[in-house]
């Protein structure tokens, strides 16, 4: 059986999470509302202080030029971040640069003398004077600043809780197609109607789940009319066959010269082969090839291999090795266990053009090596060639027929070869 590979889209490429997308997803959303709603508030705060600054001047020009008209020395304010200048008539105090530079009429401007120092100045005319309000509004830039830092804290700390919550969430959403996933691929047989369907939280997942219970349903049949053909199939199959061995056996016990009893043999060796093959693939179908109740020693098995294909091994000038202990036995059919290994050692004979094929057995693996041309193993079956050949006939049928028989069977097959240094088959029995 073949290892499970990582799934890949059509572009070859491992798609990416949908959960880890989903969780993303969210703490954007929730970061982009944190910072407008961070950004509008901060925007309403220095509107409001803002309005709040010019208030507070206006009102203490209007003071001080009231206090001015009756004492001018009490005019000034009592707060140290508040001046009061006054140019007119009579007035000996010199006015600052940048207060000389403003438009030369009653109003409120804002303006920044020098780096990191803002004033708003109010003013306003009174008995041919101009009053002149500075307001040095570091303590407000003070608040905005630590209001500003609230704020970003705020959104930080919002990014990091909605972060640490949002994979929690996501997986709530996606726990019904993981356990749906786990579900499909723990397949242990004849499917339940609807369990899969039972499974669902969502209307969405329900919908997959449905289309998932109707599809197993239908492989299900279809699994059953494949082993009834089969089954069918072999029967049929059989009386013919056992028709032909009586009838060999006839012409066997009567006079044949020595050419003829060496197709006789020839033809023997056929049949029997197509009797394994055809109880082989039966059993490999019904699922009965595990062995899970039957034992086979393995040594015998490979003897009668080598024996089915020492002809065909001395045509192309191979040497058959095998390397197994006596005693040595795996839970597998023998019939089908037979039929993988005469397609992977005549595979090997046939089209490696190696000059040696090994059979041994560690444990409960059993392995095939030869030391021919090899091929690329990790291309798909249909595209397989070895090395210096166009046509992919060239491979070899068998190693598709082992590979399904494998997979029936739950048997793990595994594939080292490359172009120029041989092929390696692993045979791990469950």
């Amino acid at each position: 059986m073949r290892d499970e590979a990582p799934a890949v889209n059509r572009r070859g490429a491992a798609p990416a999470s949908l959960r880890r997308r989903l969780a993303w997803l969210l703490t954007s959303l929730a970061l982009v509302v944190a910072v407008a709603q961070a950004s509008f508030v901060y925007w309403s705060a220095e509107r409001w202080e803002e309005q709040v600054i010019d208030a507070v001047a206006a009102e203490q020009l209007r003071l001080s030029m009231a206090q001015y008209a009756r004492d001018p020395t009490l005019a000034a304010p009592n707060t140290p971040d508040m001046r009061l200048y006054v140019s007119g008539p009579g007035e000996a105090q010199p006015l600052p640069e940048y207060l000389v530079r403003l438009p030369q009429a009653p109003g409120a401007y804002e303006i920044v003398p020098s780096t990191g120092v803002e004033y708003h100045i109010a003013v306003g005319e009174r008995d041919g004077r101009r009053f002149y309000l500075v307001y040095d509004v570091a303590e407000h830039e003070q608040r905005e600043r630590n209001v500003a830092a609230i704020l970003a804290a705020s959104v930080i700390l919002i990014a990091l809780l909605v972060l640490a919550g949002s994979d929690r969430v996501a997986r709530r959403f996606t726990d019904d197609l993981e356990r749906l996933a786990r579900e499909v691929r723990e397949d242990r047989g004849a499917a339940t109607p609807g369990r899969l369907l039972g499974l669902a939280r969502h209307a969405e997942s329900a919908e997959l789940a449905a289309a998932l219970d109707e599809r197993r349903r239908r492989l299900d049949a279809a699994l059953a009319r494949e082993r009834a053909f089969s089954a069918a199939a072999s029967h049929e199959l059989r009386t013919p066959l056992m028709q032909a061995l009586s009838t060999l056996e006839l012409l066997e016990a009567g006079p044949l010269g020595a050419e003829q009893r060496l197709r006789a043999a020839q033809l023997r060796a056929s049949l029997t082969e197509i009797t394994r093959l055809t109880t082989g693939l039966l059993r490999a179908a019904r699922g009965g090839a595990s062995g899970t109740s039957a034992t086979t020693d393995v040594a015998p098995l490979v003897d009668d291999v080598f024996a089915h294909l020492a002809g065909e091994a001395r045509a192309r000038a191979v040497a058959l090795h095998a390397a197994i202990g006596a005693g040595a036995s795996v839970r597998a059919d023998r019939d089908v266990l037979w039929i993988v290994l005469v397609n992977l050692v005549r595979n090997a004979i046939r089209h490696s053009d190696g000059t040696r094929v090994d059979v041994r057995l560690d444990a409960s693996t059993l392995t095939v090596s030869d030391d021919g041309r090899g091929f690329d193993a990790t291309s798909e079956p249909a595209q397989r060639r070895r090395a210096g050949d166009a046509d992919p006939a060239s491979i070899g049928l068998g190693l598709s027929i082992v590979e399904r028989i494998c997979e029936g069977a739950g048997w793990t097959l595994a594939i080292d070869s490359d172009a120029g240094r041989g092929t390696q088959v692993r045979l791990e029995f469950a």
